[in-house]
């Protein structure tokens, strides 16, 4: 499997653990976490490929973003606790969106858990409204469209 980061067929890997009392009643993933995970894989993304640890929008205005859409498939049940391989793939690069697919595979990357697409559009971070990417942002994601 992958070591995490930037893989040469341009998707990113990113290691989260689960742990107990993330289940639901049936002893599996709560369904909720997913997002989380998605959550978190994203930021790490966005420090990797932009290079700022903030969501500070003064700081870092192309972070600043609010999910547009999701869409996520639940194929087979994560039993906890153990290390989920989150691949994110860009798919599509817009003026102010940016949509992300990603698989939630085990550590040894054979079973596919959940596959997921996130849209994000970033958001001017005084007037609150939709705001186009910096020409660094678009160039570095579309960079890495596959």
């Amino acid at each position: 499997m992958p070591a995490d980061g930037l893989q040469p067929d341009k998707t990113f890997v990113v290691s989260m653990k689960t742990w107990f009392d993330q289940t639901d009643g049936l002893g599996i993933l709560h369904h909720s976490h997913y997002v989380l995970l998605m959550e978190r894989a994203q930021k790490s993304f966005f420090v990797a490929t932009m290079g700022k640890d903030t969501l500070d929008p003064a700081i870092a205005p192309d972070v600043y973003v609010v999910v547009r859409n999701l869409e996520l498939s639940y194929l087979v049940p994560i039993r906890p606790e153990c290390t989920v391989k989150l691949h994110l793939s860009v798919r599509k690069v817009r003026a102010a969106g940016l949509t992300i697919d990603f698989e939630f595979r085990s550590e040894d990357g054979r079973t596919l858990y959940a596959k997921a697409s996130r849209t994000v559009c970033r958001m001017d971070g005084t007037t609150h409204q939709p705001a186009a990417w910096s020409e660094e942002f678009r160039a570095r994601h579309e960079a890495l469209l596959r």
